[in-house]
């Protein structure tokens, strides 16, 4: 009995301790299988954690042949002022990244430092399960599924929902196939990632970084109700470069006379041609696609602020109408870029047809690491060509992939994670709080002026405390301290009180603790006028409109607008004219038609003008 109760203790402490040896054989085995596919020892430790707890990840090391330090400073020489995080959606803000995407507006961004652009490419940073999706596969699976699709748009209003859209004429209706189905925004999510070889989760996660949010009337890319886009949609904000609206334009399809033309203002339906009032319009007129009728486009007249335009069409009395929603001829108009599935005159073209271009444009860079940082010689557009504008933004998508996946219960599927390796790494990169890298503060600007008051704004330096503002005297070369701001995110300071139509000047610099960086350059900003008094308006003669109005103080000039209607939507005409004037009699008028009118001043810096509070407006019968 002893002998066999010997042997029984002598194999359970033979099992207990070859059991952790076992395991860690495995982990050793699988390191070295990752060190032999090509990572660094510093990858090892935070691959091997995930490999435990999700052993059907795959792990493949994206070989960039790029020197790390060649590689940051390519980032940072073609993304001077790269954004490290901003206030909303990238498509409604401004910012001078002149190579991205898309812009934010200087008040609401945070430049990114040096040792930012380091920090956030540095994949070892980003190795853990919430951040290593930015490195996911963004190429289809069949595994995913459409539940998975749903639970990343359950915070939007495509939730369990099914396609409802206002289409060009303005009236909302409910997407249909060809088979007459409703189709639920999931569905169309599933389609497109089939089609465009690109993954639905990926879609549906780069459909929310970019438009999602509660209420689509929010958002240009989704309300269908921006004027003159009326009807055209674009939820992943491709082509909007300067904002919402060159997005719009974008996806209608940039339709343009391809020569001189004439457009109507009626479709005879009958003889089936255009017909009523006619006007001729050039190659630079901006057209967008309403519909079709017979071998005509029924198109909305646009300028190049984004504002309806209108033409003065002639009938054959040669009697006079005006127009901004006419008919012309399919051949007579630029079609080149109706691809990709534009113009997208419903929500599923637009997740279809984006899909499509994504996959066509982007098939380098086929995770969001590569969207923000083409590292892929093969694209043949290292450190540019870049979908993503946020530093941080692969991150922060990866963050809501993860909740995504997790509340979908699909994180331990099998997926396959491509994560650059670079030559020359160091062994570890800071975090951009953790530098005292600051300097000279960059990029002065006048972000808003008023009668009596300015704001002027920078490039923030995340590193820093804060900023000292101060007024400078270009006589004397004082500078005065108006302002000390306590944080280095508020990079923007409003002066008040000020006198209309004058000159100031400004300086700024970033302080951390006791230490003061380099100042700025000089800013020199302007007041714009006062409101001007708008004393009358007559019509002295056939055709003519007469306005007048007092002079104001600090005025280089006098804007006037013309229109047909008081919320001056149906603008005809506008006239700039120097200081000396204080009235303007304008020509080429309809008669019996009645016209309102506004004039405001303007103070001029180089060749930009600064424009002023509208007058108030005025109207009166043409004569």
């Amino acid at each position: 009995m002893r002998k066999i109760l010997s042997v029984i203790m002598s194999l359970i402490m033979t099992f207990t301790c070859l059991a952790p040896l076992s395991f860690s054989a495995s982990a050793a085995t699988y390191a070295q299988q990752l060190k032999n596919a090509g990572f660094p020892d510093s990858y090892i430790n935070s691959l091997v954690s995930l490999h435990n707890k999700y052993p059907n990840w795959t792990f493949t090391p994206f070989k960039t042949g790029l020197n790390w330090n060649t590689a940051v400073s390519g980032e940072r020489s073609s993304h001077s002022n790269q954004i490290i995080e901003t206030s909303g959606r990238t498509s409604d803000y401004f910012c001078n990244c002149s190579s991205c995407k898309n812009k934010v507006p200087y008040a609401n961004c945070k430049v990114a430092s040096a040792w930012a652009v380091q920090y956030y490419m540095d994949p070892r940073n980003f190795l853990d399960e919430k951040h290593v999706f930015q490195f996911e596969s963004n190429k289809y699976s069949s595994s995913q599924t459409q539940s998975g699709v749903e639970a990343i748009i359950a915070s939007t209003w495509m939730k369990n929902a099914n396609i409802s859209y206002y289409n060009t004429s303005g009236t909302k209706v409910t997407y249909k196939d060809s088979g007459g189905n409703a189709v639920k925004y999931s569905k169309a999510i599933m389609e497109a990632g089939k089609n465009s070889g690109l993954s639905p989760y990926f879609l549906a996660s780069r459909i929310v970084k970019e438009v999602g949010t509660t209420n689509t009337d929010n958002v240009s890319g989704t309300s269908g109700k921006k004027t003159p886009f009326n009807g055209i949609y674009n939820y992943y904000s491709i082509g909007a470069t300067s904002g919402g609206m060159s997005g719009l334009e974008w996806a209608s399809g940039y339709l343009k006379p391809n020569a001189t033309a004439t457009i109507y203002s009626s479709y005879d339906s009958a003889n089936k041609k255009g017909s009523g009032y006619s006007a001729s319009i050039g190659t630079s007129q901006g057209l967008v696609y309403i519909s079709i009728y017979g071998d005509y486009y029924k198109v909305r007249l646009y300028n190049s602020n984004y504002k309806t335009a209108s033409v003065t069409g002639t009938d054959s009395n040669k009697n006079k109408k005006s127009f901004s929603v006419g008919y012309i001829h399919k051949d007579k108009v630029r079609t080149k870029y109706f691809n990709y599935n534009r113009p997208w005159i419903t929500p599923y073209r637009t997740i279809y047809g984006g899909a499509a271009y994504i996959g066509a444009t982007y098939k380098y860079q086929y995770t969001n690491y590569l969207q923000k940082f083409n590292v892929n010689k093969d694209s043949n557009n290292l450190y540019s060509h870049e979908y993503m504008q946020n530093i941080d933004a692969p991150s922060k998508e990866s963050e809501s992939i993860y909740k995504a996946y997790s509340k979908a219960n699909v994180l331990k599927s099998a997926r396959t994670f491509y994560i650059p390796v670079y030559s020359s790494m160091p062994a570890s990169t800071k975090t951009p709080e953790s530098t005292n890298d600051f300097g000279k503060v960059m990029n002065m600007r006048i972000h808003k002026n008023t009668p009596t008051t300015i704001t002027v704004a920078w490039n923030t330096q995340t590193s820093s405390d804060g900023y000292y503002v101060y007024t400078y005297n270009p006589s004397t070369t004082a500078k005065t301290r108006i302002a000390t701001i306590k944080s280095p995110y508020t990079n923007a300071y409003t002066n008040v009180n000020l006198k209309p139509g004058t000159f100031h000047y400004y300086i700024v610099e970033a302080y951390k603790g006791k230490t003061v960086g380099e100042q700025s350059a000089i800013l020199t900003a302007i007041t714009t006028p006062k409101k001007i008094n708008h004393k009358s308006l007559t019509s002295p003669s056939s055709g003519r409109l007469k306005a007048s109005w007092n002079k104001v103080h600090g005025a280089n000039g006098y804007q006037i607008k013309y229109s047909r209607n008081s919320k001056f939507t149906r603008v005809v005409a506008k006239k700039s004219l120097s200081s000396k004037y204080a009235s303007y009699t304008g020509k080429g008028f309809n008669r019996g038609v009645t016209y309102y009118v506004k004039v405001r001043g303007y103070k001029k810096i180089g060749n930009k003008k600064y424009y002023g509070p509208w007058s108030k407006v005025r109207k009166v019968k043409c004569k």
